[in-house]
């Protein structure tokens, strides 16, 4: 099976991305667990929390009750008293406690379907990402770390190949100049040179004789 492969460094960088993709999905796999531990946690405290509740409720239902019976002793003269307000209280316990009895029903509901949903919904595929994790990634990275060297290696071999540089680390380089080139240029510059020393050294026109000090037609004076 062959490949057609067009960069060394693409392949390297696609090695270096997977690694990085591994690690970041053993954080994400670890993070989930942890909110897992912590919603099980929560609803354990939720259940020790309304055990509690049921038992204050409880005390309020039997406080209530006291204070009913109490109050309906006949007065002195044979009627009974208003117990409307002690009946209110009672009424009012009695739905705590009822409240307080459906949610500790409900944490216990909870505490059973919670790993249960868990499994059917996470564990068998977080199992499956974990070994893939685990054993896959770090044989598929050790491959490809054979195959780049692998290709390094070829690539070695052949005359037209160069490792990636940038162009400031690697200036491209210039052909070598020509038989008589280099040469003749120089006489070329050493010319012009002379020709402006003597220019420079030259002494100014006389006057009236304007640019044809310098080899130049001088303009006609007027009759």
């Amino acid at each position: 099976m062959s490949a057609d492969v067009r960069s060394i460094a693409a392949v390297v960088n696609w090695r270096a991305d997977l690694a990085n993709y591994g690690d970041l999905l053993a954080e994400a796999m670890a993070g989930v667990d942890l909110e897992i531990r912590r919603a099980h946690d929560w609803v354990e405290e939720q259940l020790a929390l309304w055990r509690r509740a049921v038992r204050g409720c409880e005390e309020d239902v039997v406080r209530a009750k006291a204070e009913l019976a109490q109050r309906k002793f006949p007065t002195w003269d044979g009627r009974e008293p208003d117990c409307t307000v002690q009946e209110k209280a009672l009424r009012l316990a009695k739905a705590k406690l009822e409240h307080a009895e459906e949610q500790v029903e409900t944490c216990r509901r909870w505490l059973g379907r919670l790993p249960k949903l868990v499994d059917e919904l996470f564990t068998g595929a977080s199992r499956r990402l974990r070994g893939m994790l685990e054993a896959d990634l770090p044989n598929a990275l050790a491959e490809l770390a054979r195959r780049v060297a692998a290709l390094e290696s070829y690539a070695g071999l052949r005359a037209d190949y160069a490792p990636l540089t940038t162009r400031g680390d690697n200036p491209t380089p210039q052909p070598p100049p020509r038989d008589g080139e280099g040469e003749s240029e120089k006489g070329t510059t050493g010319s012009a040179s002379v020709r402006d020393g003597e220019k420079e050294n030259a002494p100014p026109p006389r006057p009236g004789e304007g640019a044809g000090g310098w080899g130049l037609p001088a303009p006609s004076e007027s009759p």
